[in-house]
């Protein structure tokens, strides 16, 4: 199992004019929207899929709105390719296995994006930031 390839295909991002509360409440999203077969000319294997996702970062109370699309290109065994194909063609669902690695992969990408967008607007990060204090303990 690996991933070959991955892209973007769609940023749509706004600010509303409302003021952001101390206390947002922000809603993600993510979805696999299609599973198809491809073929890539950089890649010997044909036991490709492209695996397409949409990723969604809504601020609550019309402050804003991030939404990504975004597809991976995943490689495996024909026979994987096959049962995935046919997994998502009968009850739109994939072997968790593949699932779980091309998932943590689109995600990972698409937080890394949503936070720069995020930055760009203005707009709280969609992903809370580790706390960094400063300040000094004293030793007894």
């Amino acid at each position: 199992m690996s991933i070959v390839g991955f892209s973007f295909s769609k940023f749509e991002c706004e600010k509303g004019r409302a003021p952001v509360p101390k206390d947002i409440e922000i809603a993600h999203n993510v979805q696999l929207t299609n599973v198809e077969k491809t073929v890539l000319q950089s890649v010997s294997s044909n036991d490709l899929l492209r695996l397409e996702f949409s990723f969604e970062v809504v601020y609550k109370n019309d402050i804003g709105k991030i939404a990504l699309k975004g597809e991976v290109i995943f490689n495996d065994t024909k026979e994987i390719i096959e049962e995935t194909k046919k997994s998502w063609d009968k009850d739109k669902k994939i072997s968790p296995l593949v699932y779980e690695q091309v998932f943590k992969f689109f995600h990972r990408k698409a937080c890394i994006k949503a936070m720069d967008l995020a930055d760009s607007l203005s707009l709280p990060e969609p992903i809370p930031l580790p706390k960094v204090s400063f300040g000094s303990k004293s030793k007894k």
